[in-house]
């Protein structure tokens, strides 16, 4: 908890904003490249194929597991973690991460439904598919509670940078790895939604520290 008066937590801490802004940047690039790449086709690429094959071997004895790990990723179990957090933020004095912890995953909710038919490409059984909705939702959620760990840690640059990419990882790697294995989506549509999680959950944490920064340089201590 914070007192009354004195500077609220960052959202992301100064030295683990410039990892963030590389992250971003990389993960918009993905995205882009994914989008462009697959854009209006229907059916998986080469790179796809490889993949789909490699997951298959892994978890073809495990998929009614995946099944349930999947739903982690559903909109409204997303839209209730997403509260949670950002109540949880709030108990704890963290009232830019509670932001976070609402515009983040919402913005990938948001971005991952409309891009989707923007997009249009599509399942071979039809459907929208890139970019995966359940991918960036679980990640979304699960980046703003590594950043919540980070501010309640506090870790130093290379511990910090670790444990945020471990976490993502792990979540969005085991949700997207679901989402393959029971037809759902092409291994690229579950990078593509892991991407918009990251641009979307980091860089609001970054604009809100810039806003932050503004406004600070604007009123000066007292304000």
């Amino acid at each position: 908890m914070t007192s009354a008066g004195s500077p609220a937590p960052p959202a992301l801490p100064e030295h683990l904003r410039r990892p963030a802004a590389v992250a971003v940047g990389l993960a918009t690039v993905v995205f882009a490249l994914l989008g462009t790449r697959y854009a209006g086709e229907s059916g998986h690429g080469r790179l796809d194929g490889h993949a789909e094959n490699l997951v298959d071997s892994l978890t073809s004895t495990h998929v009614w597991v995946l099944q349930r790990l999947s739903e982690l990723g559903s909109p409204p179990l997303v839209v209730v973690t997403a509260f949670a957090l950002c109540g949880l933020c709030l108990a704890l004095g963290r009232r830019r991460l509670a932001v976070v912890a609402l515009v983040g995953p919402g913005l990938t909710g948001v971005a991952t439904t409309f891009l989707k038919p923007a997009i249009g490409r599509t399942m071979e059984f039809g459907g929208f598919a890139y970019p995966s909705g359940h991918t960036g939702g679980a990640t979304s959620t699960a980046l703003v509670a590594a950043l919540l760990l980070v501010s309640l840690v506090r870790p130093g640059r290379s511990t910090g940078i670790a444990l945020i990419v471990t976490i993502a990882l792990v979540v969005g790697g085991t949700i997207g790895t679901a989402m393959v294995a029971t037809g759902a989506h092409y291994p690229t549509d579950a990078v593509g939604g892991f991407c918009a999680a990251v641009a979307f959950v980091l860089g609001t944490a970054l604009l809100l520290e810039a806003v932050a920064a503004w406004w600070h340089g604007r009123t000066g201590p007292r304000g």
